[in-house]
C-alpha cells in the first residue's frame, strides 16, 4: 500500500471544527428544539466546559443550526477588554448594525432579482416605544443596547427570518463589580435581552464560556438560572463510542489506518478531550507520512509522544502561565506540590510562604484570568484538562 500524501485530516487548532464532530448530537437537537419554542419560551442557552472540550466548535454549530432553521445569527468573540458597560454595548451595537445592513442589502438584492420584495413570515407587533415603560429606570447604555437588539429582531423578521440569535463566546470575561457603583456589563446585557423577550420578541441568546460563567450569571441576575438552558459539556466518552469515532473517522478514505491497540492507547492517554484527540492524531499523521508508513502503531506513538507533549505544553498550556504576574506564577507553580483534584487553599498554605490574605487575593486573580475556577469556598479546579500534570512537568524541568 502506498503512503498517504493527502492533507492531514486532524484539526487541533483553537476553535477549529474537526472534519467529524462526534458526540454532540444531543446538544444540537436540544438547541433546535429551543429555537422552535421561541418566542413563547425564551431561547437562551448557557454553554460551559473546560478548555479543550470543544465549546467554541459547538457554538459555531449552534450558529449554523440557527441559520438552517431560518434565524438570523451573529457570533461574537469576547475579550477581557469588553468587560465594561460601554465596551460591551459598543461591541454588540457595532456587530448588530453590520448584520442589519447585511440583511437589508440581501433583501434589496433579492427584491431586484425577483421583481418584488418577499413577504415577511411575521412582523414585530409592538414598537420600541411600547417598551419604554419596561425600560424606565434602566441605564442609558441598557436602553441603547435594547434598541439595537430590537432593531435587529425587526430587520430579521422583515427579511423573512424567524428571529435573531446572538452567540457570545468566552462570555466568562463578562462579570459585574460587587460595588453597586461599579461596572455591571453582564447585568446590563441580560436585562436588555430579558426585557425584549418578555415583550414577546423572537430574540435568542447563547453564552459560551468556562464554568465561572454560571457563577457570574447568578451574581448578575438572580433569575438567570431560570432564563437559560444549561449545557455543560465534558470530554467525549466511549470506546467504542464518540471518542473513538472522533479519532478514527477522519482517517476514512485517506489510505491511512490505525491499529486497535494504538487507538486504545491514545484514547486512554487523552481522556476523551477533543482538542487532545485532534493533536495526537495530527502528530501521528505527520510522523507516519514522514516515515513512509500507512498505519498508526503503538511503536510510532512511543517514538513521537515526547514531541507531542512538548507541542501541547508550548501551544496549549504555557500561555496560561506566561501572561500572569510573577506573584501569580509563583503561587500557581506551588500548586503542583498539592494533592489534586481538587485544589484546596489549605494545601497551598502549607506549601507557600505567602500570607493567607495574599493567597486568597492571588487565587481570586487566577480565577479572573480563567486559569482556575472556584468549586466552593476554598476549593478550586483548573480550567484546562491535565493542567496539573503540566505544572508538575514544568516544575520538574526548572
Amino acid at each position: 500500500m502506498s503512503t498517504p500524501t493527502g492533507k492531514n485530516p486532524y484539526r487541533p487548532g483553537a476553535s477549529t471544527p474537526p472534519l467529524y464532530l462526534a458526540g454532540r448530537e444531543p446538544e444540537l437537537r436540544r438547541f433546535t428544539r429551543l429555537l422552535a419554542g421561541a418566542p413563547e419560551i425564551p431561547a437562551n442557552v448557557r454553554l460551559t466546559g473546560l478548555r479543550g472540550v470543544g465549546k467554541s466548535v459547538l457554538l459555531k454549530e449552534y450558529e449554523s443550526q440557527a441559520s438552517s432553521e431560518g434565524w438570523a445569527a451573529v457570533r461574537i468573540q469576547l475579550e477581557p477588554r469588553h468587560n465594561s458597560e460601554t465596551s460591551i454595548a459598543d461591541l454588540v451595537q457595532s456587530v448588530v448594525r453590520a448584520k442589519i445592513n447585511s440583511m437589508s442589502l440581501g433583501n434589496r438584492v433579492r427584491a431586484r432579482v425577483a421583481g418584488a420584495v418577499e413577504s415577511a413570515r411575521r412582523l414585530v407587533t409592538i414598537s420600541y416605544e411600547d417598551l419604554t415603560i419596561a425600560l424606565a429606570g434602566s441605564t442609558q447604555g441598557q436602553q441603547e443596547l435594547a434598541k439595537s437588539l430590537f432593531d435587529a429582531v425587526d430587520e430579521a423578521l422583515e427579511t423573512g427570518h424567524e428571529g435573531f440569535v446572538m452567540l457570545l463566546d468566552e462570555a466568562q470575561v463578562l462579570r459585574d463589580d460587587a460595588d453597586r457603583s461599579g461596572e455591571h456589563p453582564l447585568s446590563m446585557l441580560i436585562a436588555a435581552v430579558n426585557t425584549l423577550q418578555e415583550a414577546g420578541l423572537p430574540l435568542a441568546l447563547a453564552l459560551c464560556g468556562l464554568p465561572t460563567l454560571a457563577v457570574n450569571l447568578q451574581k448578575a441576575r438572580t433569575y438567570s438560572e431560570r432564563m437559560f438552558r444549561a449545557e455543560h459539556i465534558g470530554p467525549l466518552s466511549g470506546n467504542p463510542g464518540p471518542a473513538r469515532d472522533a479519532f478514527s473517522r477522519p482517517l476514512e478514505g485517506t489510505g491511512m489506518s490505525a491499529s486497535d491497540d494504538l487507538v486504545d492507547r491514545v484514547l486512554s492517554e487523552v481522556e476523551g478531550y477533543p482538542f487532545f484527540i485532534q493533536l495526537w492524531g495530527a502528530e501521528l499523521w505527520e510522523a507516519a507520512v514522514n516515515a513512509g508508513l500507512s498505519e498508526f502503531t503503538v511503536e510510532l506513538l512511543e517514538v513521537i509522544e515526547p514531541e507531542i507533549y512538548s507541542r501541547l505544553d508550548k501551544e496549549f498550556y504555557a500561555g496560561r502561565v506566561e501572561t500572569l504576574t510573577p506573584s501569580e506564577q509563583d503561587l500557581l507553580l506551588a500548586t503542583a506540590a498539592c494533592a489534586y483534584p481538587p485544589l484546596r487553599t489549605a494545601d497551598i498554605r502549607d506549601r507557600s510562604s505567602k500570607s493567607d490574605g495574599n493567597i486568597n487575593v492571588l487565587m481570586g486573580r487566577l480565577a479572573e484570568q480563567g486559569v482556575i475556577y472556584r468549586v466552593q469556598k476554598g476549593v478550586y479546579e483548573y480550567t484546562a484538562p491535565k493542567f496539573y500534570e503540566y505544572l508538575v512537568r514544568r516544575v520538574a524541568a526548572q
